[in-house]
């Protein structure tokens, strides 16, 4: 976002994606720290706002991890949302989506 966009005082809404294994760190034993891709949606506006889950990798799930809105979600049997799918996050309130790391990538131990 650029500073007129975070200056923006009509913006309700940030969408903040953490990539758990791209460039990872290094544990002490050099081998690399890895984990799944969350992503978390922020709705700080009165009303209900949808997002739109964002294409990051070929192939990526994400399952519902967080509701700040309704703690029984994520209901048992949910359908892992992929890349184009729409995600309404409610009033006042936060998402947390997490896409399963991927046992397929490969990194040189």
């Amino acid at each position: 976002m650029t500073e007129q966009e975070w200056a923006d005082p009509t913006a309700h809404t940030v969408a903040v994606y953490l990539d758990g294994s791209e460039d990872p760190d290094e544990g002490p034993d050099g081998i690399p720290m890895v984990d799944d891709d969350f992503l978390v949606l922020v709705n700080a506006w009165w009303e209900p706002v949808t997002f739109t889950v964002p294409a990051a990798r070929p192939d990526q799930e994400w399952l519902t991890e967080l509701d700040s809105y309704d703690p029984s979600v994520p209901a048992a049997g949910e359908q892992p949302r992929h890349p184009g799918d729409q995600v309404t996050v409610r009033p006042r309130s936060l998402t947390v989506l997490r896409s399963p790391r991927q046992l397929s990538r490969t990194y040189a131990w």
